[in-house]
């Protein structure tokens, strides 16, 4: 890669942890007894954690965009903003070092309100087009030291990459 790509090429990464009902549905088409399941206070959660959310609903709120069906799950996010950055260990422990403080709260969720945990990496990786016409994508490192994972398995919690690349106009 050409020292211009290099300067140009970018990755912004976040990462959040996410409270979920410890439910495993068949569908969708999900079943009245999964969406029971999956329904939850948000509120519950936030006093039992000691962490406001930075994203909640409950099952049945209006969805965020207009004409959209009614929100079909609970949803409970904690997170941090989007960093630019190609080493996603950095947005993990990050995020580890805001909620480990809140450890007892985390598990007294999971027991309470039958709820497990996950930390959810989002990864956008943007292209770049060089002189010469060719796109150019630089990706990140995904790799945990042994420390990053016993502390998410200290806090019993899975984690997920999304991913995504954004290529220039042609």
């Amino acid at each position: 890669m050409r020292d211009e790509t290099a300067l140009t090429a970018r990755c912004t990464q976040r990462a959040y942890l996410y409270l979920e009902r410890d439910h495993d549905p068949a569908g969708p088409p999900y079943s009245d007894r999964d969406r029971d399941q999956m329904a939850f206070d948000p509120d519950e959660v936030t006093s039992l954690v000691g962490l406001t959310p930075t994203e909640a609903w409950r099952r049945g709120d209006p969805a965020a965009r207009a004409g959209r069906p009614p929100r079909r799950f609970s949803n409970w996010k904690y997170g941090l903003p989007e960093v630019r950055t190609f080493d996603t260990e950095e947005v993990v422990t990050a995020l580890l070092d805001a909620i480990e403080p809140h450890a007892t709260g985390i598990t007294n969720a999971y027991r309470a309100l039958g709820m497990r945990g996950g930390v959810m990496v989002v990864i956008w990786m943007h292209g770049v087009r060089n002189a010469d016409g060719d796109v150019a994508v630089s990706t990140p490192a995904l790799s945990y030291s042994r420390q990053t994972v016993q502390r998410l398995a200290q806090l019993q919690l899975a984690v997920h990459h999304d991913q995504y690349i954004e290529l220039p106009d042609p």
